[in-house]
């Protein structure tokens, strides 16, 4: 009897450790499927501000093109001739952020939910659950 007790108690650790270090996996696992979200979002976020960036470089470099042409002739041709005004368009600019949303001393300070409310207006997706460190991690990466 004393060799099955001795059996019992050898497997029964055995599985004890073996779901420690399945537990700690998954902690990990779930650790590093953050991270990457985090990463992924920061990093979605930087090419969607660059494709705008360029989007809107080709348009100043057409306004650019518009020439005016000189006719040549009578007077009068000339004075009736409706020449093209070229105005600048207004494009579309990131509104500047105050000063104290920049300073990560302010934003240390802050509690989640101004965070969260931060993030809302910068148009930053995060998690609901996200922790306070996650969260100030995204808006340093986007500063």
């Amino acid at each position: 009897m004393d060799l099955t007790y001795v059996s019992i108690v050898v497997l029964s650790s055995l599985i004890f450790v073996v779901s420690g270090i399945i537990g700690y996996l998954y902690w990990q696992q779930t650790r590093l499927l953050q991270q990457l979200q985090t990463l992924a979002l920061v990093v979605a976020t930087k090419l969607t501000e660059q494709q705008q960036v360029e989007e809107q470089e080709p348009e100043s470099e057409e306004e650019d093109d518009d020439r005016v042409e000189v006719v040549e002739g009578p007077t009068e041709a000339v004075q009736s001739a409706v020449l093209p005004v070229h105005e600048p368009s207004v494009s579309p600019t990131p509104t500047a952020t105050s000063a104290s949303e920049d300073d990560v001393d302010d934003i240390q300070h802050k509690t989640v939910k101004e965070l969260h409310e931060l993030l809302t207006k910068k148009g930053i997706p995060y998690g609901k659950r996200d922790a306070k460190t996650v969260l100030l991690q995204l808006l340093r990466a986007t500063a």
